[in-house]
This record gives structure tokens, C-alpha cells and sequence, in this order.
């Protein structure tokens, strides 16, 4: 019979109904569970770790709380009084804004099940948008415009430099570089407006990949907007969307696309899919943050290890984790072999960016941050995997046009039927001054 080992108690939702339940991580045969069971739906156990050994290590990073200004009372419990709640426990490091639902693709796999809808968000309720994060968070969050597409806005730059306005320094476009591919100008607008960064959909180096993820044959519109970021002078960062059975097997190729291309390319993110939303590729195993560390690591021994990628400091250890690799005479190294984690946790600073640990201690140490890129792996929830106690510690969030800023994993969480938990537009919520 296998080995069970209690590890953590937590609390889920049901896949069916969403209904909070308890539930329990546990080891079994050395791989990491979260197991629980509903009274009407009844159990279920996820794989969320491969190894159990290197899942416990992880957990060793913590970092101290800064609890965010909260704009709900937590009256319903977690996840349904996002806003954030009274009982959330880590301020924004990124915020989201969605302005719009349209999209110039419709991508088999697609967590916003992106359409046609004429809703874009007037340009008075996006100030007023980006007024309500500073009021709530200050301006050190990064902020990425996102939809839908947001490319298909004629009036990007205009809320770009909305943005800049309100005083945030650091603002990425979500895109699937359709538009600047074929459209340097309006690139250059953008950059003109102040972007400072692209967050390019990139999952992997063969047509075939594209056209299953995103429906259609994508590779060399990804190539010439990789290139016209280059002409225009904007860095980039490729987020893969990673699936076990599709493109799993590019996660090392796709790491060395982009050590070739470090003169603009920033960084890469990746991403295991999730199935909040729409997920139309069958149904692959899940993927989570640990299944993409050691297959990345065995796919490029040389040049990263499984115990090279450190939880980054803004939210729960297995939420979110990365490295930075810099050049040397032997090609690229990560930091990390260079930072125990005992002086990592030490330089944790609460008002720095989204996982700028690394980058605080490079400067700390000779000045500058050296060229090279940022690697990070993100490990998102859905109502299979929901660990309500990984939740509380969200930092990275959604802001909506009512002033709540949401969680992203509550924010996309939906059922299996595609019930959503929270609603992108207007809800009664109760303020927490309404309870003061």
C-alpha cells in the first residue's frame, strides 16, 4: 500500500459547486497531493509536486507579511470576499487591468475565453482604474494591460500613458503580437507613451505548437515581433504557455531562444496551463511549478538545476519561483549558485518589485544589475488545485472597474461547468468602512 504523509491542512473548493471544503496536502509514494472531498461531489486527490523533498525545501522561503489596504470585509470567507479581503495577507506587486474582451484570435486554450464583446472600458473608467491602485497600493506594482487582446484598442497608447500619468513606472502590454508584427508604428507609439516592457505569448519554436495551443500557425508572427521590439528599442518578455503532450518538450529550446536573443528579450515566464476559462487540447496531465523545474533541468543540464529557481519573495513559496542568469566565460550561470538562501530571505524588501530579491542583492553588491535574463516559473491555481492558504497570499492580482483588486487565482476561478466565483464588472461588495 502506498505511503501517506500528512504534510499541511488547508482549505479547497469543490470542482463542481466551488463550495470551500477542507482539504489536506499529503505525500504519497514521495509525490505531493492535494487531496480532499466534497459532501455532494464527493473526493479527489491532485498531483502538485513531483518530489516531496524538493516541495518541502521550498517551502523554507518565507518572507514577511505586508498586509494590503483592504477594501472588503471578510464576511463570506475566502475565496469569495476578494477585493482584497480583511484577511488577505500580502499587498499588489502586479496588477492586471482588463480593457477589453475582444480578441483578434480565438486561442483553443485561453483563460480569459477571450472573444468578440464590444465592452471595452472607457478611457475615464481606466484612469480612474489606475487612481484606485495608487490609492490602494502605491505606485511600486508593476502593471500589465491585458483583455481579451489589448492590441486591439486603437487607443493603447492614450492608456498607456494613463498610466504613466497616475505615476507608475514599470507597465507591460499582454499580447499575442499579432499587431506589432505588422504594425511598428504603432509600437513606437506605444513605447512613445512609456511602455516599458511586452509580455509576449511565445510556447515554443514549432508551427505545430501554435496551431493547437492558439489555432492557428503563429511562428513567424512571434519572430517578426521579437524583431520589431528590437528595431523600436523594447524589451520583452516570452511567456510559454506550457502542456504536457504539446510543448512540454520545447521548455530547454525555448530557454536558449531567448539566452540568443538577451539583447531584447528580458526575460522568460512559464506558464503550466490551468483550466479556469477555455481549454480545448483534451486532457493532458496537469502540469505544476515543480514538473516544469526538474523538466527544464534535465533538458539543459547545463545551465540550470532544480535547487537553482527560489520561491520569489512576494507570495506563497509555491506559487511563484525564479532565477537570473548572467553571462560568463562559460555561457550563462544563474545567481542563485552565487546567493544562499539565508542572505536571499535577509534582502527581502517589501517595497520592491515583483521578485526583485535578486536583483536588490546584485545591486546591493557591485552597483548595477548585470544584462542577462530573468527566469521565472509560475504555478497557478484552478478549482482542482485551489490551496485557499496559497490564495491568502496573492500578491499578484486583477483590478475592476468597482475598486476591488482581486486576486488572479480567484479572479479566473471557475467550475467545471464554467461558473465563475467573481464577476469582472460591478457587485454588491461590502466595503470594510461600511463596517467601521
Amino acid at each position: 500500500m502506498p505511503a501517506r504523509v500528512l504534510l499541511n491542512k488547508t482549505q479547497s473548493v469543490c470542482q463542481e459547486c466551488l463550495k470551500v471544503v477542507d482539504a489536506e496536502v499529503v505525500s504519497i509514494d514521495e509525490a505531493v497531493y492535494l487531496a480532499k472531498s466534497c459532501p455532494q461531489h464527493g473526493a479527489s486527490e491532485m498531483l502538485v509536486w513531483p518530489d516531496r523533498e524538493h516541495y518541502e525545501w521550498m517551502k523554507t522561503f518565507s518572507f514577511p507579511f505586508v498586509r494590503p489596504k483592504p477594501f472588503t470585509a471578510s464576511q463570506k470567507g475566502c475565496p469569495r470576499d476578494c477585493g482584497p479581503c480583511t484577511g488577505h495577507l500580502r499587498k499588489p506587486t502586479l496588477v492586471e487591468i482588463e480593457i477589453t474582451r475582444r480578441c483578434n484570435l480565438r486561442c483553443p486554450v485561453c483563460f480569459m475565453s477571450a472573444g468578440k464583446a464590444e465592452d471595452d472600458l472607457p478611457l475615464s473608467v481606466i484612469g480612474e482604474m489606475f487612481h484606485n491602485i495608487r490609492r490602494q497600493a502605491g505606485v511600486t506594482p508593476g502593471i500589465q494591460i491585458t483583455g481579451g487582446e489589448p492590441t486591439v484598442r486603437e487607443d493603447l497608447a492614450e492608456i498607456v500613458a494613463l498610466g504613466r500619468q497616475a505615476g507608475f513606472e514599470g507597465i507591460e502590454v499582454n499580447t499575442n503580437g499579432l499587431v506589432i508584427a505588422h504594425d511598428i508604428e504603432f509600437l513606437a507609439r506605444l513605447k512613445d507613451a512609456g511602455l516599458t516592457g511586452i509580455y509576449l505569448q511565445f510556447d515554443g519554436l514549432t508551427p505545430g505548437v501554435y496551431t493547437r495551443v492558439r489555432g492557428a500557425n503563429l511562428l513567424g508572427v512571434k519572430m517578426k515581433a521579437i524583431e520589431n521590439c528590437r528595431r523600436v528599442g523594447i524589451q520583452v518578455v516570452l511567456a510559454m504557455t506550457v502542456i504536457d503532450g504539446t510543448n512540454l518538450d520545447q521548455v530547454g529550446e525555448v530557454l536558449r531562444f531567448a539566452l540568443r536573443n538577451v539583447d531584447v528579450v528580458a526575460g522568460l515566464a512559464l506558464q503550466p496551463a490551468f483550466t479556469s476559462g477555455r481549454f480545448e487540447v483534451g486532457d493532458p496531465r496537469r502540469l505544476n511549478m515543480g514538473d516544469v523545474i526538474f523538466t527544464l533541468a534535465k533538458q539543459c543540464p547545463d545551465l540550470i538545476a532544480p535547487r537553482d529557481f527560489y520561491p520569489l519573495g512576494c507570495s506563497h513559496p509555491i506559487c511563484s519561483c525564479g532565477t537570473y542568469l548572467v553571462p560568463s566565460p562559460e555561457g550563462f550561470v544563474p545567481v542563485t549558485r552565487e546567493i544562499t538562501p539565508a542572505e536571499y530571505r535577509a534582502a527581502f524588501d517589501a517595497e520592491s518589485p515583483q521578485g526583485s530579491v535578486l536583483g536588490d542583492i546584485l545591486l546591493q553588491r557591485t552597483g548595477e544589475v548585470p544584462s542577462g535574463l530573468s527566469l521565472v516559473i509560475m504555478n497557478y491555481m484552478d478549482a482542482a488545485t485551489m490551496d485557499i492558504e496559497r490564495l491568502r497570499e496573492c500578491s499578484m492580482v486583477v483590478a475592476v472597474p468597482d475598486g476591488r483588486i482581486l486576486p488572479f487565482c480567484s479572479y479566473h476561478l471557475t467550475s467545471c461547468s464554467g461558473e465563475r466565483i467573481h464577476s469582472a464588472h460591478v457587485e454588491s461588495v461590502v466595503p470594510v468602512e461600511a463596517v467601521r
